[in-house]
């Protein structure tokens, strides 16, 4: 028997299928981002891309699914071990990264099945990935603590509280948290009035939410990006709770108002017994700042801007030109106005960014000149942005997860 019935149908397909971009784009999205030679994290991404491509072998064609641990299923977890020079320092770095990359299989597996209908191929790679990594850094961590004793650990925890309540005293931080509530409250309220009154959810409603966190995390990335990566973390684990609370009914009088509410706003790309947009929007814009391996030294360099330019703005923008506007249509459904409008905004935030956000008409010509003088850092935003929207054409996965 065959997963392929357990993922995420497309269009008016009642099974799911495996397109090209879950192969070949998805589970390399990882491996591109953490590049870097042959550093311990980038060899286990691309580790983690070889299981998942040996998983589609093994689980998601039509002639059926193997079961047990074939001799392939370790291939993966072998290379790793063999092609990180770190892990010939220390046993622990790599039995952890073997057992990691062997866990691929057995993890996407039991996601796809447990929440089935739920995920394309393609999203499973990408969330087990980055579950896996996440974890995989988490661990590595805990490496190099003296002692594993529960005082100890406790203690540990307390003295980072203590920290973060005296970074979050200072004025600067105080504002930043006194608006992400107000945003936080606010999109809530436009949640319930749109329920409640039985208004009808259009791509320009959604892009409220888009408002929203470009509202928090440019101010965030600027001022105080350590701020910005611990609440975006617990936002997101406070996100994934409720969500998982909602998913198992346990507490019908709270779940059953959650469901009511959050189905209100899904799209076509919703599916199975799981409601993930507002997940996904949130992960999008924090990916760059938590896959990040550099200090946050002020000002941030432009890509850890990379999640809110190409969620935040480039894919709402492109979404309200071409539901206005476009005319010229892809096979994907897209528009080529929504194209060309997405890459103008992006390339105006980029700007204004570059420039303390700052947009005058001056700065705006000097960056057209800057182009037109084949300057190399200009091009690469210019190519960025062509790249994005090449991107959001041509994949048939949700948007806020794969564009950053």
């Amino acid at each position: 028997m065959t997963n392929l019935n357990h993922l995420r149908p497309r269009g008016k397909t009642k099974t799911g299928e495996i397109s090209l971009s879950d192969l070949l784009f998805c589970p390399v999205l990882f491996p591109i981002a953490l590049y870097a030679g042959t550093s311990t994290p980038s060899v286990l991404s691309s580790s983690l891309t070889l299981s998942s491509w040996i998983v589609y072998l093994l689980d998601y064609r039509s002639t059926g699914s193997q079961t047990g641990f074939p001799f392939s299923s370790f291939l993966p977890a072998w290379l790793c071990i063999a092609t990180s020079s770190d892990l010939t320092t220390s046993r622990f770095r790599l039995y952890l990264s073997f057992w990691t990359v062997l866990l691929y299989r057995p993890l996407f597996n039991k996601i796809i099945l447990k929440f089935s209908k739920s995920f394309t191929f393609g999203e499973g790679s990408i969330i087990v990935q980055g579950i896996l990594l996440a974890l995989h850094s988490s661990l590595l961590r805990l490496e190099g603590m003296d002692s594993y004793r529960t005082f100890h650990m406790a203690r540990k925890v307390a003295d980072w509280l203590k920290w973060f309540q005296d970074h979050c005293s200072n004025p600067t931080s105080m504002s930043l948290l006194t608006s992400w509530v107000a945003l936080s409250v606010l999109s809530v309220l436009v949640v319930i009035l749109y329920k409640v009154l039985n208004w009808r959810v259009t791509t320009a409603t959604r892009k409220i939410f888009h408002l929203s966190v470009i509202l928090v995390y440019l101010p965030g990335l600027k001022y105080d990006p350590v701020l910005l990566y611990y609440c975006s973390i617990g936002a997101t684990l406070v996100f994934i709770l409720l969500e998982l609370l909602r998913w198992s009914e346990k507490l019908p009088f709270l779940t059953n108002g959650l469901s009511a509410y959050l189905k209100h706003f899904t799209d076509e790309k919703e599916g199975g017994s799981l409601i993930l947009t507002n997940i996904y929007l949130l992960v999008g814009v924090s990916l760059p700042l938590w896959l990040w391996p550099g200090s946050w030294s002020s000002p941030v360099p432009l890509s850890l801007y990379t999640g809110i330019l190409s969620v935040g703005i480039y894919d709402a923008a492109a979404s309200l030109v071409g539901s206005r506007f476009g005319r010229l249509r892809f096979s994907s459904g897209k528009s080529l106005e929504g194209m060309i409008g997405g890459c103008l905004a992006a390339l105006i935030a980029i700007i204004a960014i570059q420039n303390d956000y700052q947009l005058t008409e001056d700065i705006i010509t000097q960056f057209g000149e800057e182009i037109l003088a084949l300057n190399p850092r200009h091009l690469t935003f210019v190519a960025a942005c062509l790249v994005t929207s090449v991107a959001e054409v041509m994949v048939d996965q949700v948007d806020n997860l794969i564009l950053p």
